[in-house]
Order: structure tokens, then sequence, then C-alpha cells
């Protein structure tokens, strides 16, 4: 009986889908409402618009190593900001300018190669 219920425990998590490892969460401190996006590169993707102070996370699978977080003045802006994120960390916007100039805090920039753990 035990070998029958460890098997479908493990089919259970098996049929689940992906483990979730973490987070990628933008942090808008512009002193502006702004639209926030967390993208893992795949499949999911998230967007809200976001009032300063407030954050956005995704949760994303085991297998991901690096997503991408954007910020746009509304949902009909055409350009805005994005920058690599790692699960576990929180890209923090401190100022807002259109066309890939926004200010940033300083996050680690090392990312793990494809295919390596």
């Amino acid at each position: 009986m035990n070998r029958l219920t460890a098997i479908l425990v493990i089919m259970l998590f098996a049929a689940s889908g992906p483990l979730f490892a973490a987070p990628v969460c933008v942090l808008n401190q512009s002193g502006q409402t702004l639209l926030l996006v967390v993208d893992d590169l795949g499949q999911n993707r998230v967007a809200r618009s976001t009032p300063s102070g407030d954050k956005l996370c995704l949760d994303v699978a085991q297998s991901i190593s690096k997503a991408m977080v954007g910020v746009y003045a509304d949902s009909d802006a055409q350009e805005g900001c994005s920058r690599l994120a790692k699960p576990s960390q929180t890209e923090t916007l401190t100022d807002f300018v259109e066309f890939d100039r926004c200010t940033w805090l300083d996050t680690s920039r090392i990312f793990p190669q494809a295919g390596s753990d």
C-alpha cells in the first residue's frame, strides 16, 4: 500500500506541471503610476498598472534562469524600458524615461548559461 501511495504522489506532481522556483519582481519607485510587466520569456506574462511603491511579481518555473521585466507609461505606449531579471531578485525602477533610458537600482547582472546548474 505504501508503494502505491508513493507512486500516486509522484504521478500527481508530474502531472501538475512545472515546479515553481521563485518570483521575478519589478518594483516601481519612480513616483508615477506605470504599467509594469514581468515575462518568463516563455509562456507566462503578467502586466498591471502599478502606483509608485508597489511591485508586480510572477512565479517562474525552476527551469527558468532569467526573465524580463518591463515598464511602460500605460497600456497604449509603444516604447518603454526593459531589462533581464533573475528569479528571487527584485528589479527596482527609480526613474522612468521612455526609450530604454530608465534608471534602475543596481542588481547582479550575472546570469547562468542555458543548461548549466
